[in-house]
């Protein structure tokens, strides 16, 4: 790893994975193009068996994107026009942008300030007769309480889809995210911790008819379910971004030990009240960190500071999805008072593979002793 420090830190840095890996993907993409094999090949065929393996569900299919991979996996769970789906206010467009799609209405409920999840005790306040499904989000890699979701839905009749689009390699209670739920959705965007060079998403199902529907509906061919005709239409995962994705899923553990280290030693410098706690304390819970985020009432004050540091940040659902235009799609059956405070509160520091460990340490230090500052100041 390299230990110097660069001119200014960003957020994210895209080239050098990719560049570890640059002869191999050329070598593999001469092999494509004498192939002719360009749509649905063996490289997609592959990825969805290495994925399911690694995610502990039946099968996975390739589809076109993150965004496709929720619409699908909400209409094959049955979703229906006029069904609510019970989300989170703290959470990227697609999110409710696939409920909506189906003429389907998103209920919004506030999420916990110790990990930004959904809050399942919300969950069970918002439950009508007209809830169809409950959509956690793993956000930012942390995972969300899965047992408790499962029973709340049990009880109630319900089904669980899950948006685990930054969260592959992320563990709950001991398995991945991947084992819960009816069917989990993931994005390859190229932020993403496993990355593609382009659009692309699965879905992974524990039901192998979930996944012989989506397969047939993501290749132009119509579904007949529960008495209802779901039309077929194009989204295919690229052949090609699934061959650069599973020479990346290669390397992934040895990518994510790098990230876990800048996880590690942010926090050491970072007090926890200030920063992601996970469920049960952390029992069974591996954190892929997309994102490393950190609190600060004064988030803009502390941002200046790094900027004039020369470290990049970011903010994210600020304001949250209630503020959004859509919203006006969406019930709000209760107070999302956690999700307003994380979206003025919440900074994503940088953490990728190739992040130099001493600018970790550096910004770790500035952060710490910012936050640590303010507390002081509170009290």
């Amino acid at each position: 790893m390299n230990t110097q420090p660069k001119q200014r830190v960003g957020r994210y840095d895209l080239i050098s994975p990719m560049m570890a890996c640059r002869d191999e993907i050329l070598d593999k993409f001469e092999k494509f193009l004498d192939s002719g094999q360009y749509i649905l090949g063996q490289e997609v065929r592959l990825l969805e068996e290495e994925l399911a393996a690694a995610c502990g569900c039946a099968e996975a299919v390739g589809v076109a994107s993150g965004s496709s991979a929720l619409f699908l996996a909400l209409a094959m769970a049955g979703v229906r026009p006029g069904d609510e789906v019970i989300t989170t206010p703290y959470t990227f467009d697609a999110t409710i942008e696939a409920i909506i799609l189906l003429d389907a209405v998103p209920v919004l409920v506030d999420i916990k300030p110790t990990d930004l999840n959904i809050d399942p005790v919300k969950i069970e306040e918002a439950i009508t007769e007209k809830t169809r499904c409950i959509l956690p989000v793993h956000i930012f890699g942390a995972p969300a309480d899965m047992h408790v979701i499962q029973d709340i839905a049990d009880r109630h009749g319900l089904e669980v889809v899950a948006d685990m689009a930054q969260a592959f390699g992320t563990l709950y209670d001991g398995k991945p995210c991947g084992a819960f739920g009816r069917m989990n959705t993931l994005s390859f965007y190229p932020t993403k911790n496993l990355p593609g060079i382009g659009d692309g998403g699965m879905v992974f199902c524990r039901d192998t008819e979930d996944a012989e529907r989506i397969r047939k509906i993501r290749g132009h061919q119509a579904v007949r379910m529960n008495g209802h005709l779901y039309t077929g239409w194009n989204s295919r995962l690229d052949e090609v971004q699934a061959m650069v994705i599973r020479i990346r899923h290669a390397r992934f553990q040895d990518e994510q030990r790098d990230r876990d280290e800048v996880a590690r030693i942010y926090d050491s410098h970072i007090p926890q009240a200030h920063r992601l706690q996970t469920p049960n304390g952390g029992q069974g819970m591996k954190v892929t960190h997309h994102q490393y985020w950190v609190r600060a009432a004064d988030r803009g004050g502390l941002r200046a500071k790094l900027d004039a540091a020369g470290i990049d940040t970011g903010v994210y659902y600020d304001p949250p999805m209630n503020h959004h235009e859509l919203a006006e799609y969406c019930r709000m059956p209760g107070s999302l008072a956690e999700a307003e405070r994380a979206g003025r509160e919440v900074l994503a520091l940088p953490i990728h593979a190739a992040l130099p460990f001493d600018d970790a340490q550096r910004i770790g230090r500035l952060v710490g002793d910012f936050v640590s500052s303010e507390s002081s100041t509170e009290s």
